[in-house]
């Protein structure tokens, strides 16, 4: 377990109960509790621990002090997860992104993002998956003049060079004996544990798609909005429609055989009110 892998405290402090709970080198294995927790840490209510993790109260600094101790977390380790607790219980936009730079400056300096690149770095840059999205399509050999007007917009020669020095690194891409590179695997997920990066990497695809609409005529794409006036219901159907129609053109893309282009697909559904309350 590495506390860098996470971006919400509450689910490393879950994951890191467990794990102390299955240590054979811990005594009285698998009766590890939330009262020896509490007894550990100092906390006279034995329940405080797992309504932390539930989120029905928030984690003071004394108390999050006590954790590091009880999880034996190492200096930069300890101070990467007060960073997570302050980015969890804060409600200010600007502040959680001021936090969350710290954190990702912590996290690129520990040795979580030299083991594991791909779960952190590569989601950090949007160029990086859409440079090897499009190395699937064309028949990439080392031309960064060709890759470069390939992707739209274009992207500068400097920065393929180090998408692809970096990918090829990673293990993402391999070059085989003719010279052609190709990803190594078809599909890349990112880790369950880096829902927030991911969620930055959706939000910088969902801007440039405001672009879109300006950038490329009617046929080459399709973007339509509307308002929409439902009920609970309708909203839960309308949710379940959009998953099975997300699944299907997935499903449709993984089975190209001769892929030609790249394809940005957004699906974008979200509430522009309140719920109005019953009367």
């Amino acid at each position: 377990m590495d506390v860098y892998q996470y971006e919400d405290f509450r689910k490393f402090l879950e994951d890191a109960f467990e794990e102390k709970r299955k240590d054979p080198s811990v005594p009285a294995k698998g009766k590890y509790t939330h009262r020896k927790l509490a007894g550990e840490a100092g906390f006279t209510n034995p329940g405080y621990f797992n309504d932390v993790v539930k989120g029905r109260r928030t984690l003071s600094d004394s108390a999050a002090g006590k954790l590091v101790t009880v999880f034996a977390l190492k200096p930069n380790e300890a101070e990467y997860f007060r960073l997570l607790v302050s980015y969890g219980q804060s409600k200010d936009p600007e502040e959680r992104q001021q936090i969350y730079e710290q954190m990702l400056f912590r996290r690129n300096r520990s040795s979580f993002v030299r083991l594991n690149p791909v779960n952190s770095k590569y989601y950090q840059d949007y160029h990086y998956p859409l440079v090897r999205s499009a190395i699937q399509v064309l028949d990439f050999r080392g031309n960064y003049e060709e890759l470069a007007k390939f992707i739209r917009p274009s992207v500068p020669v400097a920065t393929l060079k180090k998408c692809v020095r970096d990918l090829c690194e990673w293990g993402l891409l391999t070059q085989n004996a003719e010279g052609r590179y190709q990803p190594a695997f078809k599909n890349q997920e990112p880790a369950p544990s880096m829902g927030d990066l991911v969620k930055r990497l959706n939000r910088e695809w969902v801007m440039q798609a405001a672009d879109a609409l300006f950038a490329f005529p009617k046929e080459e794409r399709y973007i339509y909005s509307a308002l929409l006036t439902v009920g609970a219901k309708t909203f839960k159907e309308i949710q379940g429609r959009i998953d099975r129609f997300r699944e299907e053109i997935i499903e449709l893309a993984k089975r190209e055989e001769k892929p030609d282009r790249v394809m940005q697909f957004n699906i974008q559904h979200f509430p522009r009110s309140n719920v109005k309350e019953p009367k």
